[in-house]
């Protein structure tokens, strides 16, 4: 909720001066520099000032004050203003309490209005990361054709890479097209590398010179699915391999190589 939202709630209970001490105070400093505030604040007095003045006096009956006066043995005087009957005094009294209820159920009202925003955040958050999720969802799916629709290409080719010294029980698999440039490497058995560190890809041509081809980090069990860029380089691949790079990636390989295969 806003500063501003929560000003406008306390304009009610400041015009029926229920605000506690703290609030009083903050919300005075506020009105002192918001004309809003303090436009609809005047309107809420005005209503609240005509709760009280809305109950008409009821006259007394014709005759009592002249004959209090006589019982008092007093000789009548001019016009002078009547006594407030005991009908009168009851319905300043319903008045007052018709303000004390009138608080009370502003206070009720401010309490709600502010769990139902508390729930209309809470629902937004929820569905913000329904959204999320489904666009993850899109993408996973969107990759999974894509390796389908390469695999299923009557000229994508098969590269096995075998596991080399620093992760033996590594193992990968590229399938390559080389009239679409498209490849995607399926690896597993691969360690979770260090803080700061990634697996890069690299595709090497007939120039024997490796080109990097993407970074990426394995899921939890080891696993990866990783689509490569279209790289020159596919068009006439002789080996693919995977080497361990800091997160950003490297212009050149500088870290141990634990996936390599040559293109048979």
């Amino acid at each position: 909720m806003s500063a501003e939202d929560r000003y406008r709630e306390l304009v009610p209970l400041a015009a029926l001066d229920a605000l506690d001490r703290e609030d009083a105070v903050e919300f005075r400093e506020h009105v002192a520099t918001c004309a809003d505030c303090r436009a609809e604040m005047a309107a809420y007095a005005e209503v609240a000032g005509a709760i009280g003045a809305g109950v008409k006096p009821v006259p007394p009956p014709a005759g009592l004050r002249e004959r209090v006066l006589a019982a008092a043995g007093a000789a009548p005087m001019g016009r002078a203003r009547p006594p407030r009957s005991r009908s009168f005094l009851w319905m300043g009294a319903l008045a007052t309490a018709a303000t004390v209820a009138l608080a009370v159920a502003l206070l009720v009202t401010r309490g709600q209005l502010r769990q139902e925003r508390e729930r209309a955040a809470a629902l937004a958050a929820e569905a913000e990361q329904a959204r999320r999720e489904l666009a993850d969802l899109q993408q996973v799916l969107a990759e999974a054709r894509s390796v389908r629709d390469l695999v299923a290409h009557p000229d994508s080719r098969l590269t096995i890479l075998a596991g080399l010294q620093p992760a033996p029980g590594a193992r990968g698999r590229v399938v390559w097209n080389t009239s679409t440039r498209e490849a995607v490497l399926i690896a597993s058995g691969l360690q979770r590398p260090p803080e700061g560190r990634a697996y890069e890809v690299w595709v090497i041509g007939e120039a024997n010179r490796p080109v990097p081809a993407g970074v990426f980090q394995p899921a939890g069990d080891g696993t990866a699915l990783v689509r490569l860029p279209r790289v020159e380089e596919m068009a006439r691949p002789r080996t693919f391999a995977v080497t361990l790079e800091p997160a950003a990636g490297s212009a050149s390989p500088t870290g141990p190589m634990v996936l390599a295969g040559a293109v048979s």
